[in-house]
């Protein structure tokens, strides 16, 4: 073997780069490339279409914040599985009834809806208030609302 690969120098080197070349160029082709195509969330969308948020459910909780006059702004944002809801509330709005207006605001959407995405609510008062900003997240695979930052400063 050592007297092949001394008369056939040149050839087995080429040989040899050739096939690592051909090695490098398989793996980034099976393991780098599939991961540029398709969307950043993967497979966890597939069955999103049957469980659209619609234009009726997001305009009657606008309506729902329209008639409270202590709620000043709410936003809605869905980014993959998550449902934001951003609420700006008057400095007077307390803690509890801000608690209670996010629960009303999860009860517009369906049990089938809350049983597939998470819902996140990001609460804070137009005026500096102690207890703002407040956060609230309901997980898929729960029925409560869990709050974080109530009653002071995250620091």
């Amino acid at each position: 073997m050592k007297k092949f690969i001394k008369t056939h120098k040149k050839p087995v080197i080429i040989g040899v780069s050739v096939f690592v070349l051909v090695l490098i160029l398989l793996v980034v082709w099976l393991f780098v490339l599939p991961s540029f195509n398709g969307n950043k969330y993967g497979d966890r969308l597939k069955e999103e279409s049957k469980h659209k948020i619609s234009n009726e459910v997001i305009s009657k909780i606008k309506d729902m914040a329209k008639d409270n006059d202590s709620v000043i702004k709410i936003s809605y944002h869905k980014e993959g599985r998550v449902l934001n809801f951003t609420i700006i509330v008057d400095s007077n709005f307390g803690i509890n009834q801000a608690k209670e207006f996010a629960s009303s605001v999860l009860g517009e959407i369906s049990e089938d809806n809350q049983k597939y995405y998470d819902v996140q609510f990001f609460i804070d008062s137009d005026d500096k208030n102690d207890g703002y900003p407040l956060i609230g997240y309901k997980s898929k695979n729960s029925d409560v609302i869990n709050y974080g930052n109530v009653g002071g400063s995250g620091e």
